[in-house]
């Protein structure tokens, strides 16, 4: 089994310790995911309601988040601009899509993560389950 702790040479990293970026222009979704996130002992969660502000959030440093949950339907910057832009920042964590849209636009988004060398640890269909989530987090260590 491929282990994206051993792809980018880093040790597996605790739930607590994570350092997530959530990207959504979907405030009810921010604080639902926010949430989801808590309860599974993930504590550093960091909003952004645009691809223009997780930019700015990660102008301070591709590497200060290890995870970055994405949703792909967002006015302006949508979640395939925003992964190009992502790739040219550096990016080196995980990444999770999250979203709304039909199967194949999620794999289509899966090959776009994939062939940008993201550690994609998957899709999530929304509404966001709680077992999902946990489960994508878990493949981190």
């Amino acid at each position: 089994m491929n282990n994206p702790s051993t792809k980018t040479g880093t040790a597996p990293i605790s739930r607590n310790a994570l350092k997530v970026l959530l990207v959504d222009d979907d405030s009810f979704q921010l604080e639902m995911i926010s949430g989801i996130l808590e309860s599974l002992g993930v504590t550093d969660v960091t909003q952004a309601n645009s691809g223009e502000q997780a930019l700015q959030k990660l102008s301070g440093g591709a590497q200060r988040f290890n995870l970055l949950l994405l949703d792909l339907h967002m006015p302006g910057m949508d979640g395939f601009k925003f992964m190009e832009s992502l790739a040219k920042a550096g990016y080196a964590g995980a990444l999770i899509i999250v979203s709304g849209q039909s199967d194949d636009v999620m794999h289509a988004a899966s090959m776009v993560a994939k062939l940008r060398r993201f550690t994609l640890l998957g899709t999530v269909p929304k509404p966001v389950g709680r077992a999902a989530l946990s489960a994508l987090i878990s493949k981190l260590g």
